[in-house]
């Protein structure tokens, strides 16, 4: 699963292609926060700025941003930026959030446009926080949000999150060894996808309540099944099938280790009860178990009596 937006950091790393390094000084957007350019800087005591377009932009994270060009390129003003009415932002750039600094964007990698922005205060950046698009105005070059600090939502990258899950998940009081080990966590987006095998629903529950406590993650999507559900999904699909009519068929789930057992007159819907199982969403492997019983060969009925022959003296007799 890839992420559809990523960070474009004010002051992150930039690379070229022949690997010279600067930072990204500022950003522009337009009226729709489509990124416009991008103005990169050089150098310390005397720095240089560039500005380019963020078309030639082939990647960007947390970390650094990479561009379709070299510095030599860039520096010599061989490629020209986006001559629009821009917005520019910067670290500089006024807020309405005292104490709280501009530091980069949330941008959608196919649209380019920023669906939030980042905001960051503290020392050493500490407390970071994303602010939705629509909740921001322009106001004579700063930026006023309709919200107070403590109600932004925490920013964190996804990998600090997806570490913070599996810490929450490991501290869990109610979780035993066997359901962490049966999880599998992704964090995509600052959205945490959990998916794997619990034994009850108790623990699918504590698994859901654990994830959701970690502060930065924006929604929590949980494909985690646990094995009483297990076992009454896999009967209803053999019973949606059909299949019943042929076997006598238990189902027994471990963590998504499903046994199938019972007894068939016939070894023919075995191969459909096994593909009607393995369909079932959380099964991880299917161990067939089940046993043909042929049935008892029926034996020719019995002849009816015959009413025993007269003796020809009675008869004789009678006439």
């Amino acid at each position: 699963m890839q992420s559809t937006c990523s960070a474009l950091r004010l002051g992150g790393l930039v690379r070229f292609r022949d690997r010279w390094q600067g930072r990204l000084a500022s950003f522009e957007v337009d009226d729709d926060w489509l990124v416009l350019n991008l103005v990169i800087s050089r150098g310390i005591f005397r720095p240089s700025e560039v500005k380019l377009p963020f078309s030639i932009a082939t990647d960007w994270d947390d970390d650094s941003l990479s561009l379709d060009c070299t510095s030599y390129e860039a520096f010599r003003r061989e490629i020209p930026p986006l001559a629009v009415p821009p917005k520019p932002l910067s670290a500089k750039t006024p807020l309405s959030l005292a104490g709280f600094r501009l530091a980069g964007a949330l941008v959608e990698r196919i649209s380019r446009r920023a669906g939030h922005l980042m905001l960051s205060r503290g020392l050493f950046a500490s407390d970071q926080r994303v602010v939705p698009v629509q909740d921001i105005a322009f106001e004579g070059g700063s930026i006023r949000l309709a919200t107070q600090a403590d109600a932004l939502p925490i920013y964190r990258r996804d990998s600090e999150l997806l570490q913070a899950v599996r810490d929450s998940l490991a501290a869990h009081p109610y979780l035993t060894a066997d359901d962490r080990h049966s999880l599998s966590v992704e964090v995509v987006d600052g959205t945490a996808y959990l998916s794997g095998n619990v034994r009850t629903p108790q623990a699918e529950a504590h698994v859901h309540e654990a994830a959701s406590s970690v502060l930065g993650a924006a929604a929590v999507r949980s494909d985690v099944m646990n094995d009483r559900q297990l076992e009454i999904d896999i009967g209803q699909a053999l019973n949606a099938a059909g299949l019943f009519r042929h076997a006598r068929v238990y189902v027994r789930a471990a963590l998504g280790e499903v046994t199938l057992g019972g007894f068939l007159n016939s070894a023919a819907p075995i191969p459909d009860i096994l593909r009607v199982a393995e369909a079932v969403p959380g099964v991880r492997s299917l161990d067939n178990r089940m046993e043909v019983v042929e049935p008892p060969p029926q034996s020719a009925p019995a002849a009816s009596p015959q009413p025993p022959a007269e003796d020809p003296a009675t008869s004789q007799d009678r006439a």
